[in-house]
């Protein structure tokens, strides 16, 4: 049987259970036909066999993304202000963008903008409406930190809202009031609280989201992203992403979540046929936000925060966003309708409650398979960890390497010295035998593998605030367990190992090319490999020019 498509004279890391290493692959009808050596293969070819020498580079599975806001990533560099460090390193900056902005839209136009972080700011504090108002008097502006957790708006914006000190501050929110005449700051914390504000702010339209999922396609092809997890969509996200995929024009694996926020939206969603798929779109499970930001310490703790390191937030555990109960009723109306369910859980003390909710979900209708995930998880202690190995294959982890380095010297501040070495706990959680699969959280981080590779061995932080390694290195892993995260344990997040996350014949042919070899490339290099082809199912989706 000839094939449709063989790479020759290659590196192929398979990510096979033995992490074998061949020199050649060979495709037919989108699938993987056949692996091994050159000589193998090349018997594979025949006269309408396309063949790429890779002349020594080094091939893998497609990268897969567990956790990224994707149609909001690809709006967002399309129509947003781009306010993330380096490119921006202070409130004078995003000032001089926000009023050249300014300049070129007509009075009473929104002027929005995501990615800045106080920790990477000269100033050291928070943008508020005393920044923004001399530069946006007319216009309302919206400025979304980095985390998606809470907002900067401007003394417009908060009149249009109606929003003044006498607003009642929602549960599961933080209104920032000026210590002296108790009048909002313009800092908005978590969703009940940034709801206030950006209610009235103009919704994305259904073209405007197809759009940003197809320039975040585009984009994720570049990095060899093949697949792609996107949480918490609501109607007008769902509603392009079928657009795009009855056009044709959807070529990204994507397996959705859908948005709710109580166990009848999830019942109405179930009536209403909104889940279910095929191999390009998959609406599987449901997001639940159930607390806060660990940038903000409003993620939910047993202990107090820290802030700077080593001093005390005293009296601040942080709270949950969505109440208990009503995550209890949604994890078990989700459960027993077969669903995957996905919970933001960055504090210890939500962690907990949420696996407590999928082990009384199991309990009454066992499934032994559910896959509910705690979505960050960022700093569970070794007795979490334990539980959580006990869950079995009721429980995966999607967590977020790349936060180390691009939110480590807020992150480091705030969960202290002690918390800090259990951060992002790779190491840990995979000796557990945990399914953890790797993302960037993008818009929060930039979403390239490579940076999550790399940062899953170094575990440096940006600008060294508390030192280049203020989370240690016990948690650190090798690059072949960090690939893992990001292929074949990435694909049991979504069901999908069956079919993609390693090089073996029977799965779809998504594959990656690189210039370098990702187990010997010195690692400091690691983070600048390029992607030189990217292919779904043997088509050619990514050229590097």
């Amino acid at each position: 049987m000839a094939a449709d498509l063989v790479l020759v004279n290659g590196n192929v890391i398979t990510v096979d259970l033995d992490d074998n290493v061949c020199e050649a692959v060979a495709v037919k009808e989108g699938k993987i036909l056949s692996v091994g050596s050159d000589d193998e293969i090349k018997k594979l070819i025949g006269e309408q066999t396309h063949v790429i020498d890779l002349k020594g580079r080094t091939l893998t599975p497609g990268m897969i993304d567990v956790h990224a806001h994707f149609a909001m990533g690809g709006i967002s560099y399309l129509h947003i202000l781009d306010l993330r460090y380096p490119k921006v390193k202070s409130i004078t900056k995003v000032l001089e963008m926000i009023k050249e902005r300014v300049s070129a839209s007509e009075p009473r136009q929104w002027i929005i903008g995501r990615g800045w972080d106080e920790a990477l700011f000269d100033e050291r504090r928070y943008i508020d409406k005393n920044d923004l108002d001399p530069v946006a008097p007319d216009n309302p502006v919206v400025l979304r930190h980095t985390s998606g957790h809470y907002i900067a708006v401007n003394s417009y914006a908060l009149k249009l809202a109606r929003v003044d000190k006498d607003t009642p501050v929602p549960v599961g929110g933080t209104i920032v009031k000026d210590s002296v005449t108790g009048e909002p700051t313009g800092v908005f914390m978590e969703g009940p609280a940034m709801n206030l504000v950006t209610h009235i702010v103009p919704p994305w339209t259904v073209k405007e989201v197809e759009e940003g999922i197809k320039k975040a396609q585009e984009l994720y092809f570049s990095e060899g992203v093949t697949s792609v997890k996107d949480p918490g969509v609501d109607k007008t996200g769902l509603m392009a992403y079928r657009h795009l995929k009855e056009r044709g024009e959807l070529k990204i694996r994507s397996y959705v979540l859908y948005s709710v926020d109580s166990a009848g939206s999830v019942n109405n969603a179930v009536k209403n046929g909104v889940f279910g798929g095929d191999k390009f779109l998959d609406v599987g499970g449901v997001k639940i936000m159930f607390d806060g930001s660990g940038m903000a310490r409003t993620a939910w703790m047993y202990e107090d925060w820290n802030k700077n390191f080593t001093e005390l937030d005293k009296g601040n555990v942080g709270y949950p966003v969505t109440p208990i109960k009503t995550v209890k009723e949604i994890v078990k109306v989700a459960h027993d309708a077969g669903l995957q369910i996905c919970t933001h859980t960055i504090g210890d003390r939500a962690m907990d409650v949420a696996m407590e909710a999928y082990e009384e979900a199991d309990k009454g209708n066992p499934r032994g398979d559910a896959r509910h995930s705690l979505i960050h998880a960022n700093a569970p202690s070794y007795k979490q960890m334990d539980r959580m190995a006990g869950l079995g294959n009721n429980l995966v982890i999607e967590t977020q390497s790349p936060f180390l380095y691009f939110l480590g010297d807020n992150y480091a501040g705030n969960f202290g010295p002690e918390r800090s070495k259990r951060m992002i706990p790779l190491k840990s959680l995979l000796d557990r035998g945990i399914v953890v699969g790797n993302s960037a959280d993008w818009p929060v981080c930039p979403f390239p593998p490579r940076y999550g590779l790399w940062t899953a061995v170094v575990r440096k932080t940006w600008k060294g605030t508390y030192g280049l390694q203020p989370f240690g290195l016990e948690e650190s892993v090798s690059v072949q367990d960090a690939l893992r995260t990001y292929t074949i344990l990435a694909a049991k997040c979504l069901f999908t190992e069956d079919n993609v996350g390693s090089i073996e014949p029977g799965k779809y042919a998504d594959l990656v090319v690189w210039s370098e070899d990702l187990y010997t490339v010195p690692i400091e290099q690691l983070k600048d490999v390029n992607v030189e082809m990217t292919f779904i199912e043997g088509q050619q989706r990514y050229q590097k020019s």
